[in-house]
């Protein structure tokens, strides 16, 4: 992909980008500022790394 070809699909991205927001607002949207540090992750109990088995000593 050339560099011409490359800043053109940035350009119609950035263009469509405000299109959506543009209709978004119109319908009646609105558009919240969430502070720094917040997460939209919920917290989960137990352990954090993945468990492949478990070995019993006999």
């Amino acid at each position: 992909m050339s560099n011409k070809s490359k800043k053109e699909a940035v350009v119609n991205t950035r263009d469509d980008l405000e299109e959506h927001i543009a209709a978004f607002l119109k319908a009646g949207g609105k558009v919240q500022q969430i502070p720094s540090g917040v997460s939209g992750q919920t917290s989960t109990s137990g352990p954090r790394q993945i468990v492949l088995s478990h070995k019993t000593s006999s």
